[in-house]
């Protein structure tokens, strides 16, 4: 067998091929494969398999039934969208749509874009009701809206929409996949919306972006379904999100709000083990909404550094907006962040929060020695418990806390009562961009057990979260000799 088929629950009931030399007159053997890659989607049978070969497909690609689609062994197929219309709907280069079991598997999917503001391009899209739908070891690349009317323009790298009155979209996977170099104006890279119960995105890289990285989306009406609209019970893991900003994407207008990882209005979701590099924001947990939240949201052993704006944010970005509810945040890294001195500095805590949990985290500031900021007035309330962190910076350091300003942790610990157990200092990096533990860190052992459940039970480097007397602060754990 020239590829394999591990994403099926069951053996392909019969392998077909697809050929750059083929012809869609062909039986679809080995020896004398199909032509083009739709022709095999509209002629195998539930459970079959289709091999591609290597060479570009100038397609678009709608899968009808349950059925892996695969690149054959060492082969690079390629989905290309060049000159290909983008229709008013469905408008994805690979379309899965109410199908269950379909697993897309190695491809090259590139240059679809339109310059009509109105059409939506895609590389790849789910949408409807589905159950394991595995998107697994593809390229995405230079999907993107060209059009002039910046109020309009939207695109995806790779979206998937559970807008279904039947049911929710199931045991999803976005694995090992990698989305680079998209336009998608009001829209997303790597998006997961309403009706989505249970998902897995671990493993993607996703860099060179004009709008957020990867986001789980709720409550912006895209499911019928009462009560089911927000993306749910889902794991964010071991991504790579780098250079991802807004300041060139006209929709902007030069705002810089790109988030890395973003859940807007998701719940019970895990954010584990990712590094973000140079977003606008890091990582984000809040909803658009008023009246809504992102909730029970753990972010946990992540890095996130050199981003533009801040490293973590919760809160709505308005007062009218919704919030973050009942989220827990330990054990990250956030080092120089806020590059462009915006005064949020490492953690930004924005409106209607309540319930949240800040703690074993390192926040190292940039040369504005910027590390916490609320944008709430003396009078407001704030839904966070923040305590267990170390806190460093290269001159006088500030905490922006409700209208006043705290330039030592000893003054923000006695005008809050916050941070009675937290440390102030070098953390002890091991080099100037390697941000491991150095052997006499103060940040090692000195975290608060919360547990595996909170905890995790990896580091971001894959170790064991706890291997001394207590957990290192920060993303990383030190080896104990």
């Amino acid at each position: 067998m020239l590829f394999a088929l591990p994403l099926l629950l069951v053996p392909p009931s019969a392998i077909y091929h697809v050929s750059v030399a083929g012809r869609d007159t062909n039986p679809g053997t080995e020896a004398a494969p199909w032509r083009t890659i739709q022709y095999a989607c509209d002629h195998v049978a539930s459970g079959d398999g289709v091999v591609v070969h290597g060479g570009v497909y100038a397609e678009r690609v709608t899968v009808r039934v349950p059925m892996a689609l695969a690149a054959a062994a060492g082969e690079a197929p390629t989905i290309d969208g060049t000159g290909l219309a983008v229709p008013t709907e469905d408008a994805a280069l690979v379309l899965i749509k109410n199908v269950d079991r379909v697993a897309v598997t190695g491809f090259e999917i590139r240059n679809y874009r339109t310059t009509v503001s109105s059409r939506v391009p895609m590389g790849i899209l789910v949408r409807g009701k589905a159950d394991g739908v595995s998107l697994v070891g593809n390229h995405v690349h230079h999907i993107g809206n060209d059009g002039t009317n910046r109020n309009s323009i939207n695109a995806f790298g790779l979206a998937v929409y559970g807008d279904s009155k039947r049911g929710a979209i199931t045991n999803l996977r976005i694995e090992g996949n990698e989305i680079d170099h998209t336009k998608t104006g009001w829209s997303e890279t790597l998006t997961v919306n309403g009706n989505v119960d249970g998902f897995r995105v671990v493993g993607n890289a996703v860099h060179d972006a004009d709008n957020i990285g990867i986001v789980a989306i709720g409550f912006e009406g895209t499911s019928p379904i009462k009560g089911k609209d927000q993306a749910r019970n889902g794991l964010i893991a071991e991504n790579r999100i780098e250079n991802v900003s807004s300041g060139t994407n006209p929709a902007y207008r030069g705002e810089r709000s790109a988030g890395g990882v973003y859940v807007d209005g998701g719940t019970g979701i895990t954010i584990e083990r990712n590094v973000v590099r140079a977003a606008d924001l890091g990582i984000e947990v809040a909803s658009e909404h008023k009246g809504k939240t992102s909730s029970n949201v753990v972010v946990r052993s992540n890095l996130v550094t050199g981003c533009n704006v801040c490293g973590v944010s919760i809160g709505g970005y308005g007062s009218n907006r919704g919030g973050t509810l009942n989220c827990t945040i330990v054990n990250n890294t956030l080092v120089r962040n806020d590059a462009l001195r915006t005064g949020t500095g490492e953690f930004l805590i924005q409106y209607n929060t309540q319930g949240n949990l800040f703690g074993n985290n390192v926040l190292a500031a940039s040369a504005q020695g910027v590390v916490m900021t609320t944008v709430t007035g003396r009078n407001s309330r704030v839904g966070v418990v923040s305590d267990a962190n170390l806190f460093d910076a290269p001159g006088v350091p500030a905490w922006n806390w409700k209208g006043r300003a705290y330039d030592s942790l000893t003054a923000f610990r006695a005008g809050t009562g916050f941070e009675a157990h937290s440390l102030f200092g070098a953390p002890g990096f091991v080099g100037a961009d390697d941000f491991r533990l150095a052997a006499d860190s103060p940040a090692r052992d000195a975290g608060w057990s919360f547990g595996s459940a909170v905890l995790g039970t990896l580091d971001l480097a894959g170790s064991p979260r706890v291997q001394g007397a207590g957990a290192d602060l920060g993303a990383y754990e030190s080896a104990r000799i």
